[in-house]
């Protein structure tokens, strides 16, 4: 009895030690998961008053979100001066004149180029008003836009933070002034029976236009913030664009877009915020 049924139970015992000794298991071992990699560079998006439009050529050099102008010191040269890793992991795909429903199709060739970015700056609004009566009908349509674009970069990149910019700056009818004064060519863009010119055609400046405008403006600043809102890692600037005052001495050639200088100030306004977005 004992020799027919302790052969095959000291066989197993056997065996078991055996694996023990040998690390058998039923399984393959499997493997430790691959770290998830980290978030790494900076991608931007929009129109062109992240291009370096309004500045010297090459202007994409001076653009303050991803410029590699040291006078200007982009949002991607502090990155990089921050964090060296950053260093080359750069898109910019805005575009002048680019609508929020051109968003999406920016985010998804930009991450094409860095998949997996560690900040993204969107800054739109602009080419979106029209200011004929009919923008508080086209709020939530922009509104769509910006939640397509924001949908196209969580889903493809979920850890990186974007940041929604607002509008830079107001309408300012003393700066108006100001502009005119110096540059009296300035004043026929400016006029029309629009509601949002600044002057009429008496040559008349017109505050309630300047206030229109801004209502506008703000209409759509308060849906990107709604939209950004719904998603984890989306932030707008607090308002530091809106508190910017225009000056002179920033404005290129065409009175409407940024030169070095105003470039540089945009970096140096936004910077704390990003800082804070990247913790």
């Amino acid at each position: 009895m004992s020799g027919a049924s302790g052969t095959p139970r000291r066989g197993i015992w056997i065996l078991v030690v055996l694996c023990a000794l040998a690390a058998c298991s039923a399984e393959p071992p499997s493997s430790a998961p691959s770290a998830k990699p980290q978030p790494i560079g900076i991608v931007a998006i929009g129109h062109s008053g992240l291009t370096g439009e309004g500045t010297a050529e090459p202007t994409a050099d001076n653009s303050w979100a991803t410029g590699t102008n040291p006078k200007v010191n982009s949002i991607y040269l502090r990155l990089t001066a921050a964090n060296p890793e950053h260093k080359d992991h750069v898109a910019n795909t805005a575009s002048g004149g680019a609508h929020a429903s051109e968003l999406q199709s920016q985010a998804e060739r930009a991450l094409t180029q860095v998949t997996a970015p560690a900040l993204v700056i969107i800054a739109t609004i602009d080419n979106d008003i029209r200011c004929d009566g009919t923008d508080q009908d086209h709020v939530a349509e922009f509104g769509q836009s910006v939640r397509a674009a924001l949908n196209a970069i969580t889903q493809k990149s979920p850890d990186s933070r974007i940041l929604v910019v607002g509008q830079a700056g107001r309408p300012d009818p003393a700066f108006v002034r100001k502009l005119v004064s110096h540059t009296p060519n300035a004043k026929a863009a400016m006029t029309g029976s629009g509601i949002c010119d600044f002057y009429n055609p008496a040559g008349e400046l017109v505050p309630a236009h300047f206030q229109a405008l801004t209502a506008i403006i703000e209409a759509y600043e308060a849906e990107q913030a709604r939209v950004c809102g719904e998603f984890q890692h989306c932030r707008t600037d607090g308002g530091v664009r809106a508190a910017y005052q225009d000056k002179l001495q920033n404005l290129g050639p065409d009175w409407s877009h940024l030169n070095t200088t105003g470039q540089a100030e945009q970096a140096t306004i936004i910077w704390p915020v990003v800082q804070d977005l990247l913790n």
